[in-house]
């Protein structure tokens, strides 16, 4: 597979198109394309890992069986399609470099990924909401 752009000009692009929205009163606006791009680019490729890992699992399971002819059409036709996932996960990897690298020119800060709210995070937050509310924890009635 040939490479026509770089990753350095493929940054170049990704920094040009958040650029497109100048102005001091779009910070955060460039901030957030910035971050939303990481997200969705760490998140290409934790699903392409799944799907990496389910057809491992698949092609494990069906080794024991080889030398049966349609067993053997399926591990080359898996085999086939986990090379071209091992390559696509670098392309995912490039651009996950590249919106890495975006992000780190708009906030000076390495991005990471949000971690996951545990249940001991949520009570400490309800409990925080309930101090700030004060007594009054009855719920909020919607108008139809």
């Amino acid at each position: 597979m040939k490479k026509t752009i770089s990753l350095t000009n493929l940054i170049d692009m990704k920094l040009a198109v958040i650029k497109h929205h100048a102005g001091e009163h779009n910070e955060y606006l460039r901030k957030s394309l910035a971050g939303d791009a990481c997200y969705s680019s760490h998140n290409s490729l934790e699903y392409k890992s799944k799907q990496m890992s389910e057809k491992r699992a698949e092609l494990a399971s069906l080794r024991p069986a080889e030398g049966s002819e349609v067993i053997d059409i399926k591990l080359a036709k898996g085999v086939d399609v986990y090379n071209r996932m091992s390559d696509e996960m670098l392309e995912l990897q490039e651009r996950f470099d590249a919106d890495k690298a975006v992000y780190y020119t708009f906030t000076s800060e390495q991005w990471k990924p949000w971690k996951k709210t545990t249940q001991k995070a949520v009570s400490a937050v309800i409990s925080s909401l309930d101090k700030i509310l004060g007594e009054d924890k009855a719920p909020i009635q919607e108008a139809n």
